[in-house]
């Protein structure tokens, strides 16, 4: 079902990806798909262009990294407290290592599904045939010398001052 202009719409992007096997919940104007407890990306269409927002609960994945890392913070400080050295050091190292790996993978799933809808999408606009909606930038015109005609100038400039040329 596609929309006035021939590309496809949000029904199509849903319908594509619970075939691909994804977890897909429909809202109002937006769907979830949903990752694990509390993670899901929030996919929106907005004049024929798709949005992708990671969120973890009711925030979004940045706002919610910032959160847990505050959370972290108070617990290795918490932690620090403890009266053997050795031991403080051994915990924190830990839970640091542990935090870090975690928020990686997080944000590395977190794209990995981001970019599985991208390509969902763009394969649903490649068959409606849709056309792009914003033209491409026009690039300005080189100023530097083409590869044929700089490569005179390349072997005179790299020649030492006191190197002969050959007769």
């Amino acid at each position: 079902m596609a929309n006035e202009h021939g590309a496809p719409d949000l029904d199509d992007l849903r319908r594509e990806l619970q075939a691909a096997g994804m977890v897909v919940v429909p809202f109002r104007d937006e769907i979830h798909i949903r990752r694990s407890t509390l993670e899901y990306i929030k996919v929106r269409v907005d004049s024929g262009v798709l949005h992708c927002e990671p969120c973890i609960g009711l925030l979004t994945q940045a706002k919610a990294t910032w959160a847990l890392l505050a959370a972290e913070v108070i617990m290795m400080w918490a932690l620090s407290l403890e009266p053997s050295v050795a031991a403080q050091g051994l915990v924190v190292a830990f839970a640091g290592i542990l935090a870090f790996a975690f928020h990686a993978m997080r944000y590395t799933l977190a794209e990995i599904a981001t970019s599985r809808v991208q390509s969902v999408w763009l394969d649903l606009r490649t068959r409606f045939g849709a056309a792009p909606t914003s033209v491409p930038a026009a690039l300005p015109a080189p100023s530097m010398p083409a590869l044929g005609e700089g490569t005179e100038l390349a072997r005179e400039e790299s020649r030492a001052p006191n190197v002969r040329s050959r007769i």
